[in-house]
């Protein structure tokens, strides 16, 4: 007697087969899908960071811009408009003193020129720093100091602004091209163009016009 095959079984068994295929294919469809989903936040994270990267580097170069700007524009008006100085030491007493701050025009000083008289800021021979004396004495002026008493050009000076006064002397100079003599209100102190390791100055800044600070020391100059 022969045995019929069992036809339920077989099916089953397709059955089977069929969905570990499917579940197979489906793993590998998700699996491909992870991995492009995962490949494409990856790549939108680099763009992301690559926008923040360039977006820093801008602002820091933006921020470098501005400072450039503002220093370049800074030292071209202290060069050619106005500057502003501190007072060190006390031999400008008593018309300054020691801590007073002070405006000082650059660009009148280029356009009208120095008058006798003018306090101003200048650089001896040989120094970079700044130093504010009164201008006594022009270009092609005769100068001399005779016991304490400043002649220019044969004419005695008065000088209401000295309060603290020197007896030394000066030999008779007539100033050449250029070439300013500068002395310090406070004649007892003072080191400017009657010393001999200054003499006459040939490099002006600019006018001192007025003392902005301190607020009890305000006044033109």
């Amino acid at each position: 007697m022969q045995t019929a095959p069992d036809m339920t079984q077989r099916s089953t068994e397709e059955e089977d087969k069929e969905e570990k295929q499917n579940t197979e294919e489906e793993t590998q469809n998700s699996e491909e899908e992870n991995w492009e989903e995962t490949k494409s936040l990856e790549e939108e994270n680099r763009e992301k960071r690559e926008k923040k990267k360039k977006a820093v580097i801008h602002e820091i170069l933006s921020w470098a811009l501005s400072f450039a700007a503002a220093l370049a524009l800074a030292v071209l008006i202290r060069m050619f408009v106005f500057t502003l100085i501190t007072v060190d030491g006390t031999s400008m007493l008593d018309t300054l003193v020691n801590g007073d701050k002070l405006y000082v025009s650059v660009l009148s000083a280029r356009i009208g020129g120095y008058d006798r008289g003018d306090i101003v800021i200048c650089q001896y021979p040989g120094r970079t720093d700044y130093i504010v004396k009164r201008l006594i004495a022009l270009p092609g002026d005769t100068v001399m100091i005779d016991f304490g008493q400043v002649y220019v050009n044969g004419e005695a000076l008065d000088e209401t602004y000295v309060v603290h006064t020197n007896r030394y002397s000066y030999p008779e100079t007539t100033l050449g091209e250029g070439e300013y003599f500068v002395l310090g209100d406070n004649r007892s102190v003072s080191h400017d163009s009657h010393s001999a390791d200054v003499g006459p100055v040939t490099k002006l800044i600019g006018k001192v016009r007025a003392i902005f600070w301190p607020l009890n020391r305000i006044s033109r100059v």
